[in-house]
């Protein structure tokens, strides 16, 4: 029986579902089965799929209730020269995905053995990555009577003959253990891209082990080549009567490629097939420029892996607007549409450029360092904290964020800053769900907002005057357009008779809860309730602390740490006083990607 390789996390997807009406694509490669898509099959919706995913990866099939709707769909797919012959047609059938491969008259054949592929990663031990990034200028000449789409279509067109040009090569370089390595890769090149340096392991976040390769052309190709350095000179057109002189109009344009070629291949295979992948990518750059009525405008390629997704996806974003925050928000039909064509969540941001993958292969690239302040903030000190005993329920924040805590960015706000700084970690939080790319404020900025929304007096700006959750709500909501919800509770005795709800919180919502009121303010993290025994534990992450970037001095000294009600805070007393009133603030996400 042949087989199959099947992403896991679809195929858990497409068996747990209910039906869906329409056909689900199946996308991958030719013995592999890494994504999905949802769109009507249409060219134009086809294509839009086809132009968000790497080399050699297609659509390899589809999805659908009945084999009947499968096949039929699949045989659709090859008629629109979407797929070749050998389509994949599959169901669900008792909770177990079949597949079947069309045979050469479009019915379908056996029943291929389903293998799990567990990740990216796994399918990746079998391929080598190529990524080329090729920063371009497109020019676009303007007569005053040709069509705009046919003068974009008349640039395009001369760059992708550039990419054709016959002896084109790729310098590629490639690290293996800290150290950097060259090579040229021709189109005559022999041996197998296994022999090239590099890791042995593709890393699909990291990029370790891909090979980086940049375009040269042999000068000794060219029918005439120059001698020493030289220019290119192109006058336009002289305007005829009645019409209006030339004009060009250029924009850059970042072309960025992924290439998966399997091992046991050829390297002029590779480097035929980098080639193929900048060509399809500068004719996705058309597309995306003709949807903004032919625009010269810049355009970038940028890579990502959302959560549950097999495969990379590479998303061309044109710029509207030279503001990073409002171009965003420009492009949110944009996003909007790719989240509803590859079935991601439509309310995370997944696709923006904040989320896009830092292929370096060294890491992260940020290091951690956060907000733009003076110091490497700590993130998610939480971890590594043992649960308490309590049994039951227990929910915690979702994703990333920053410990800000007095003191920090040299700044001494001991005494009062609690609050504010409660404030940032919140702020950190949203940055780091690539809700926005702003900056964490400071304080003066905290203060100036509430100055400029009516709340404070002007003398408010530079004082060391405390604020609450009120506050807070309000600048999250002019700073970030940030809604919240509060959970207002009369008696900090009463608290963890709402311990429910705010376990409900962090399981939908998961944003930091700032709590206010009492005396001291506090960001909550998490909530363990035992709905048996009443009993319920708290995760407190406080702001007090004014020590150095010390994990271990800030778990040891229960900076961060599970408390229960009757325990004392770490900076002493009571953490909730049992007859004063509090306020919780529950940010919510906005929906949005």
């Amino acid at each position: 029986m042949t087989q199959i390789l099947f992403f896991s996390g679809l195929s858990q997807q497409l068996c747990s579902s209910e039906p869906s009406q329409s056909p689900i694509l199946l996308l991958g490669a030719e013995h592999a089965v890494l994504g999905a898509a949802h769109c009507d099959l249409t060219a134009a919706d086809l294509q839009e799929v086809v132009d968000t995913l790497p080399s050699p990866l297609a659509i390899q099939g589809t999805f659908a209730a009945s084999l009947d709707d499968a096949v039929k769909a699949a045989a659709q797919l090859q008629k629109l020269g979407f797929a070749g012959s050998g389509s994949l047609a599959a169901i669900a059938q008792n909770g177990v995905l079949q597949v079947v491969r069309l045979t050469g008259n479009g019915a379908a054949g056996p029943s291929l053995d389903v293998k799990p592929l567990a990740s990216l990663d796994e399918w990746l031990q079998e391929q080598r990555v190529f990524r080329c990034e090729l920063p371009l200028r497109l020019e676009v000449l303007e007569d005053g009577t040709t069509p705009a789409a046919a003068a974009l279509h008349a640039a395009v067109s001369g760059l992708v003959r550039q990419l054709e040009t016959p002896g084109i090569s790729y310098l590629a370089c490639t690290r293996s253990s800290g150290a950097g390595s060259k090579q040229l890769l021709q189109p005559s090149s022999e041996g197998l891209v296994d022999s090239l340096p590099g890791s042995t392991f593709s890393g699909a976040v990291t990029g370790a082990g891909f090979i980086n390769c940049s375009p040269v052309l042999a000068t000794t190709a060219l029918a005439a080549p120059p001698a020493g350095p030289a220019f290119g000179y192109r006058p336009l057109a002289a305007p005829s009567a009645g019409t209006a002189a030339a004009a060009s109009t250029s924009a850059p344009l970042r072309l960025d490629v992924l290439v998966y070629v399997r091992r046991g291949s050829r390297v002029a295979a590779a480097v035929a097939a980098v080639t193929q992948a900048l060509v399809a990518q500068l004719q996705a750059a058309q597309r995306v420029l003709g949807r903004q009525q032919a625009k010269v405008l810049p355009v970038r390629a940028y890579h990502f892996l959302p959560p549950g997704c097999g495969h990379h996806v590479t998303v061309l974003q044109p710029s509207l607007l030279a503001d990073t925050e409002l171009n965003d928000l420009k492009l949110l039909p944009l996003r909007q549409r790719l989240h509803g064509l590859l079935g991601l969540p439509t309310n995370r941001p997944l696709l923006r450029p904040a989320n896009a993958l830092e292929l370096t292969g060294e890491g992260d690239g940020d290091g951690g360092a956060g907000g733009g302040g003076a110091v490497a903030r700590l993130r998610d000190v939480h971890v590594g904290l043992a649960a308490p005993g309590i049994g039951g329920l227990m929910e915690l924040v979702q994703g990333h964020y920053e410990y800000c805590h007095y003191m920090q960015d040299r700044f001494n706000d001991s005494g009062w800053g609690c609050a504010y700084r409660s404030l940032q970690t919140m702020v950190s939080w949203f940055r780091l769900q690539k809700y926005t790319t702003k900056p964490i404020p400071s304080h003066k900025l905290i203060q100036q907002t509430l100055v400029k929304l009516g709340d404070k007096a002007p003398s408010f700006v530079g004082s060391s005057n405390w604020i609450g959750a009120i506050e807070l709500s309000y600048v999250l909501d002019d700073y970030l357009g940030v809604q919240c919800k509060f959970l207002t509770v009369n008696r900090g005795a009463d608290i963890p008779s709402h311990a429910r709800e705010l376990a409900a919180h962090f399981a939908t919502v998961g944003s930091p809860v700032m709590i206010g009121g009492g005396v001291l303010a506090y960001t909550l993290l998490g909530v363990r309730f035992n709905e048996s025994t009443g009993e319920a534990a708290f995760l407190i992450l406080d702001p007090h602390y004014t020590g150095g970037e010390d994990l271990k001095k800030i778990q040891q000294g229960t900076w961060v740490g599970w408390k229960q009600p009757g325990d004392s805070a770490a900076a002493g007393g009571p953490l909730f006083v049992e007859d004063a009133f509090y306020n919780f603030l529950l940010p919510q996400r906005p929906n949005t990607v």
